[in-house]
């Protein structure tokens, strides 16, 4: 008797099981579509909204440049700083805007030379508000063409990678009235297991050099980048400032390396380096 209740509780739970079994799997079926339908309308949407996005600043980025190299505009000096200043606030991650400054510079005097440097150094400093953190922040250095007490021809500055810490020499070659020319070399790599190809380079820093566009890339994957903030041609001398990118920035002008991606995604994998960029932007 025993044996036929176990059996008949058996046959009862197995029917109950397959009873409940159809109706949840059911269930769980439709509501993972569910998810995966809402999954794909937010992909869509975003894919959308990116779409409308690039193409509202594509036209805008076209009306923009047409009109600031329009015949009317280019007789209007303040009409022209204006047209610039919009487009390096809107593109500044995708436009390189230094030439149209320095071609700019050339033709201003007086107030509105002022007007250009002081909308460049407004620039430079909007990024470098976005790339530094609290406890990294940009550091400055003051340098003049001649050693005098105040003021030193050549400084060190360090630059701490994802891996490693970097002491660079800094040398002031030249000073004119937008931009510096300076020598930069490696002094030391603290514990580095190789030795890094970085030959001292000369370049140039103007207040039209702006973090985004121009920077430099170690073989880490570190970024950092040299910016003009004041130059005093009478005391030939100026300010720099130097910055060191976050470890998640990567350009949006940049194709990604696959050891950047590597890191990106959090991987543990070794990947091998490559040697220092030269010069002073992407580039440098």
């Amino acid at each position: 008797m025993d044996k036929e209740r176990i059996e008949l509780i058996t046959k009862v739970i197995t029917a109950l099981g397959a009873i409940l079994a159809g109706i949840a799997i059911p269930i769980v079926i439709n509501l993972n579509a569910e998810k995966n339908r809402q999954s794909q309308l937010y992909v869509q949407v975003m894919s959308q909204r990116e779409q409308s996005d690039s193409a509202l600043r594509q036209k805008m980025f076209g009306d923009l440049i047409t009109s600031y190299l329009g015949q009317g505009i280019a007789k209007d000096p303040e009409k022209q700083i204006m047209y610039l200043y919009l487009l390096s606030l809107n593109f500044q991650e995708f436009f390189d805007a230094k030439p149209l400054f320095e071609d700019l510079d050339s033709k201003l005097k007086g107030r509105n030379l002022s007007r250009l440097q002081d909308i460049a150094r407004e620039i430079s400093a909007r990024q470098i508000n976005l790339l530094t953190k609290p406890g990294k922040e940009s550091t400055e250095l003051t340098l003049c063409l001649k050693a005098r007490e105040d003021c030193a021809a050549m400084s060190v500055f360090p630059v701490t990678g994802r891996t490693r810490s970097y002491v660079f020499n800094i040398e002031m070659l030249d000073v004119r009235s937008s931009d510096v020319g300076v020598r930069v070399s490696l002094s030391y790599d603290e514990g580095a297991g190789e030795r890094l190809a970085f030959k001292p380079i000369e370049f140039d820093v103007s207040y039209y050099d702006m973090p985004f566009m121009s920077n430099t890339r170690l073989m880490d994957g570190t970024r950092f980048a040299l910016v003009l903030k004041y130059v005093d041609r009478k005391e030939q001398a100026a300010v720099l400032r130097v910055v060191t990118f976050p470890e998640e920035y990567m350009s949006l002008r940049d194709r990604p390396y696959f050891d950047e991606m590597l890191l990106k995604i959090g991987s543990s994998g070794n990947t091998p380096g490559r040697t220092l960029k030269g010069g002073n932007n992407q580039s440098r």
